[in-house]
């Protein structure tokens, strides 16, 4: 029996604790979380005292696991590893929970918080002072890991069992677009970037995200960024056209428009950026400009994730949407760039009416304020996102952040950049927890 358990997806933070406890620790790592929490609780052996949740696991996750450990090891000491952030005091009202570490703690400290709840579980008749030293050898049964696969089983056993029927392979659905309302307005909005890697793509997967709960079916997603886009691959989707089929047949009637978008089970669609920077080059930014309108013909809410800074293609699409979302970071140089984006659409004529300027990945530690940011800019901020390493999980996982973590901050920011271009966009909390995906193990 181990009496530590540590439930991470942070292989750093894994090596950090076992150095710490050494053979007290028992391991199960996050990826485990894909089966479920109950197939985490199911691979405890034994009777563990402390369990330490994270870091970089999500509300639903831990919450899940809590409630899973409560049913099976009711003695249980629980902590979350997670780092002091703005939604923490939910975490802590609304999960049983013992104590919350922060990943960035000291050794002294982590060591001086597992002593103190080890000895008030000892104190409260919850484990025995011995449970928590070191075991002598690791017996079959302390194994911390369970085998997906039983490795018991003989080659005979296998070819004893029948053969099953191939299944038919499921139909293709047919997505049908709801026909614009008479009088609906469709809002086409392009997220604008002076610099790389400021968080474009993950506002655009977020907004159409967004927008599709109030329209579902009825968003389309553009991927513009003709020489790198990856909005494919951070909705883990695999398109057989891209929006190099799609401007060649912009003239063509809806029956075809339909080949070149890819269906996202959040109710969008996409149109993926091109397969390379050569056949990118071969996109005329006037075929952009009229697949925008055709797009618009369609859809209810086109957006459109552009090249960083102000290309021939970005300029063509300002040109054609009624919304522009801007996003900078914190950095003075992206800063400086947006200020000068800025001057340069006034002075061309082309700034859209329906302005929204975001600072994303905020940090209080940057040296600068939000006043700061503002002076400049020269311009006033709409919508702050703190950074939050949820954002990389669930970029890394393919599921858009506002339907993967509904409380982190980051995702509450986007979701407010959602409202202001549909304020009926509230979250409607049993559509949006995140669902199984259809290539995830069952």
């Amino acid at each position: 029996m181990l009496p530590y358990l540590l439930v991470s997806r942070s292989a750093e933070y894994e090596t950090r604790l076992r150095a710490l406890l050494g053979e007290r620790l028992a391991v199960i790592p996050g990826e485990f979380l894909t089966f479920g929490p109950d197939a985490v609780v199911s691979r405890t052996n034994g009777q563990p005292r402390v369990a330490l949740l994270g870091p970089v696991l999500n509300y639903e996750e831990t919450k899940g696991l809590v409630e899973a450990l409560a049913v099976k090891h009711p003695d249980l000491g629980l902590i979350v590893v997670r780092e002091q952030r703005s939604d923490l005091e939910d975490w802590v009202d609304e999960l049983s929970l013992h104590a919350v570490l922060s990943p960035d703690a000291s050794d002294d400290t982590t060591l001086a918080l597992l002593d103190r709840l080890s000895a008030w579980l000892v104190a409260n008749g919850r484990a025995e002072s011995h449970d928590f030293d070191a075991p002598l050898a690791l017996e079959v049964d302390d194994m911390p890991f369970v085998d997906l696969v039983d490795e018991s089983a003989g080659v005979e056993d296998v070819a004893a069992e029948p053969a099953a029927a191939p299944e038919p392979e499921p139909a293709v659905p047919e997505w049908e677009f709801p026909p614009l309302e008479a009088g609906t307005p469709s809002e086409a909005i392009a997220v604008v970037a002076p610099k790389g890697g400021q968080g474009k793509t993950t506002i655009a997967i977020n907004l159409a995200t967004g927008l599709a709960e109030v329209a579902p079916n009825s968003v389309v997603l553009v991927d513009a960024d003709l020489q790198f886009g990856d909005i494919t691959a951070a909705l883990a989707l695999a398109p057989t056209r891209t929006i190099v089929d799609a401007v060649a047949d912009v003239a063509a009637d809806e029956i075809v428009l339909k080949t070149t978008l890819t269906h996202h089970e959040d109710g969008f669609f996409v149109i993926a950026s091109a397969p390379s920077p050569e056949l990118g080059d071969q996109v005329a930014p006037l075929a952009l400009a009229r697949l925008i309108e055709r797009l618009r013909a369609t859809f209810r809410y086109v957006i459109v994730d552009t090249t960083p800074g102000l290309g021939e293609h970005t300029l063509v699409a300002l040109e054609h949407v009624t919304d522009a979302v801007f996003v900078t970071n914190m950095g003075v140089p992206s800063l400086r760039a947006m200020r000068t984006e800025f001057e340069l659409l006034t002075r061309l004529g082309l700034m859209p009416g329906n302005r929204h300027l975001v600072v994303n990945q905020t940090d209080k530690n940057s040296g600068l304020t939000i006043k700061d940011v503002e002076h400049i800019i020269g311009a006033p901020v709409d919508v702050e996102v703190p950074k939050s390493s949820a954002v990389l999980l669930a970029s890394n996982r393919g599921v858009p952040l506002i339907h993967d973590d509904v409380r982190d901050p980051a995702a509450k920011a986007i979701r407010s950049i959602v409202l202001r271009i549909a304020p009926e966009a509230f979250p409607k909390r049993s559509k949006i927890q995140r669902r199984r995906r259809t290539s995830e193990p069952e």
